[in-house]
């Protein structure tokens, strides 16, 4: 049960940064795959990790649960996919002699096609997610993402470098 917390966090948290500019529900995403490809929050990603302060009813508790149990890629054999993708790649470039680019440049689309998959797959559950929300409860993701959205703001604000000196003149 645990894990599939876990994992509605993660889904929920992903799909906010894909979809900033628009009242949207939970999304889902998977943990992101090692080597920094993405996933919840990163490039591209879908989320909504601010569903966890939605109040859920117990209908939309049973259908939250049955779309993310639906079937999604396996995460697991696309990870061991690509890291054997990107080992070939390592090798290549690791071999004495001319690099034949036009193999790496197909092992980087064989990479670029599973990020595609994943991110479909997160995008569907995400609309799945969204559909089973209240525009109240939608307006209130919104209101969270806003709010964390200036903070983040402010942040960057306090921890920008100073201006050269040739500015402040």
């Amino acid at each position: 049960m645990m894990k599939k917390m876990i994992l509605a966090a993660t889904i929920v948290g992903s799909m906010a940064a894909g979809f900033s500019g628009q009242a949207v529900a939970a999304h889902h995403a998977p943990p992101p795959p090692p080597g920094g490809c993405g996933g919840p929050g990163g490039p591209g990603g879908f989320g909504m990790p601010f569903l966890g302060n939605v109040q859920l009813t117990s209908a939309q508790h049973k259908k939250l649960k049955a779309i993310l149990q639906d079937s999604h890629p396996d995460f697991r054999a696309d990870m061991d996919k690509e890291h054997k993708l990107h080992q070939q790649i390592q090798d290549l470039l690791a071999t004495p002699g001319k690099v034949d680019e036009s193999q790496i440049v197909g092992l980087q689309q064989q990479i670029a096609q599973i990020h595609q998959l994943h991110e479909a797959a997160r995008l569907q559950t995400a609309i799945r997610i969204h559909d089973i929300l209240t525009t109240d409860q939608l307006n209130q993701i919104r209101e969270t993402q806003d709010k964390v959205a200036s903070l983040h703001e402010q942040l960057r604000a306090l921890t920008a470098p100073p201006a050269p000196e040739d500015a402040k003149k």
